[in-house]
């Protein structure tokens, strides 16, 4: 099997300096003041820390050089933090993460919000900084347990206060508007996540290279959460890896590449099937490393909700394998809802191969429907973002 390294001595430098630059860069905005409180993820899922990474460069491409600091989204807010925000920070930023999910299993219980963003009322109430949430998305899973009563009070709070709340497709916002009174729901507008949007933002770099000779398919996995008891079964995997097998024979070179470490456990179950497959773990790779890592590749076959909303930003045909009802969510907000496929479908291989069939036997059908829809919701964007320019126009 040809497989990297699990140390991939080629990617660690990068993903080192990304690291030390970040931490560098969050010192510097404290000490300078008139920053941009960004929490969101810089570390650790290779997905999170891309929503970040583009959603700085669609601002700052926008609206001039930001100053951001990255605050750590998992952390509860104190009033500590309010204070240095209300002194020194020019707005509040909420996004990426995972961080519309119930917050249930901290070693010091969540008892303010109940979902990631873990800020007491009182606090919330005295960020005097104009508060937007930016291309949030509802991750609550099938078999998890929901949100604890207060929930509601919180996100209403919060949607409330919020010069801008937006969500990342339609499906998000109808699951969110559950649990928000109905005076509330009009204040919801859809905002697509930046990472759709990677190769309109900077297209002489990050757009996909679309080599009509290249026939390589790279799966995301996704094994669940072993924190919440959420683990897929070995047997879906192994299907999976059948699946690949049977590309392979088609003539389909395969790759496999990791967000997370978890992922890893699925390694095994791709030997078994005997398909020769690469593989790479984008969370030990820089955010520019991931983006050249997957423009280069004609075809993602995705588990993770930015395992096909990456690689689709970068202008790389993207299908869903689903476990995860937001992938769901995403495929069809950008009207390729027919190539998403259930795990649990007992023909899934079939139709998978049917589906991947039909996009090798006329890919600029494919990439028209995608450019259409990407045209959209950048347009959407740029709407959202003329609302947004008193907060962030430099000068």
């Amino acid at each position: 099997m040809k497989e990297a390294a699990s140390i991939q001595p080629e990617t660690i430098l990068p993903f080192l300096a990304q690291r030390i630059g970040t931490v560098a860069s969050a010192e510097m905005a404290k000490r300078k003041g008139g920053y941009v409180s960004h929490y969101g993820a810089w570390h650790g899922n290779a997905g999170d820390v891309m929503i970040a990474f583009a959603e700085h460069a669609l601002f700052d491409n926008r609206f001039g050089k930001q100053s951001w600091l990255v605050e750590n989204h998992q952390r509860k807010v104190t009033h500590e933090d309010v204070e240095r925000i209300n002194a020194s920070a020019r707005a509040v930023v909420v996004g990426g993460g995972g961080l519309i999910i119930p917050d249930h299993y901290r070693y010091v219980e969540n008892t303010d919000s109940d979902w990631q963003w873990n800020i007491s009322l009182s606090d919330l109430a005295a960020i005097r900084r104009p508060l937007l949430g930016f291309a949030l998305g509802y991750n609550r899973m099938a078999g998890q347990a929901d949100f604890k009563p207060f929930f509601r009070d919180h996100i209403a709070a919060v949607v409330d206060q919020s010069v801008f709340f937006g969500l990342r497709n339609g499906g998000s916002i109808a699951r969110l508007s559950d649990y928000l009174p109905p005076h509330l729901h009009s204040r919801l507008s859809l905002q697509p996540c930046p990472t759709n949007l990677m190769s309109m933002i900077r297209p002489e770099s990050w757009a996909a290279t679309r080599d009509p000779q290249e026939r390589s398919v790279t799966f995301v996995l996704f094994m669940g959460f072993q924190r919440l008891g959420l683990v897929e079964k070995s047997e879906n995997i192994r299907r999976i890896g059948d699946l690949a097998k049977r590309l392979h024979r088609d003539g389909w070179t395969i790759h496999v590449a990791t967000h997370t470490a978890e992922e890893l456990a699925a390694v095994p179950m791709f030997r078994k099937a005997g398909v020769p497959f690469t593989l790479k773990m984008l969370d030990m790779m820089s955010p520019e490393g991931i983006a050249q890592y997957y423009r280069s590749k004609s075809l993602v076959i995705g588990m993770r909700g930015h395992g096909v909303m990456l690689p689709y930003g970068l202008g790389v045909p993207v299908m869903g394998i689903i476990n995860h009802v937001k992938v769901r969510y995403f495929l069809e907000e950008v009207k390729l809802g027919d190539y998403a496929v259930d795990l649990e479908d007992p023909h899934m291989t079939d139709k998978m191969i049917e589906r991947v069939g039909r996009f090798d036997a006329d890919r600029p059908a494919f990439y028209r429907v995608m450019d259409r829809e990407k045209e959209r919701l950048w347009d959407i964007t740029q709407r959202n973002l003329d609302t947004l320019e008193p907060y962030f126009r430099q000068g």
